[in-house]
């Protein structure tokens, strides 16, 4: 079963390029990992959100994810670069073409 996650992660005041910069340089990679079917990054209009839309093939290849060494690597280098912690959501899709 596909699992569906978005994470918005919010800027510092006056940090959102530099955070930008810091989480497009994990998608690559990120879309290198087994069961990664989609991983997006989107910025907000207001320059200082961010949104991470993700695809995973099953909660086993998400959970991996959220174990990888460059993801904790990003962790460490957005530390003082976000606001808060991350607004992570993990949805499930519904069949509405009956």
């Amino acid at each position: 079963m596909a699992v569906y996650v978005s994470a918005v992660v919010t800027a510092r005041e006056g940090r959102g390029e530099e955070l930008g910069r810091e989480l497009a340089a994990v998608v690559a990679e990120v879309r290198r990992e087994a069961g990664c079917l989609r991983y997006d990054l989107h910025r907000a209009d207001d320059g200082v959100r961010f949104l991470f839309y993700e695809i995973w093939e099953s909660p086993a290849h998400l959970e991996a994810h959220a174990r990888s060494a460059h993801l904790a690597a990003m962790r460490a280098a957005t530390a003082d670069l976000v606001a808060g912690p991350s607004d992570v959501v993990l949805w499930e899709a519904l069949d509405v073409a009956k």
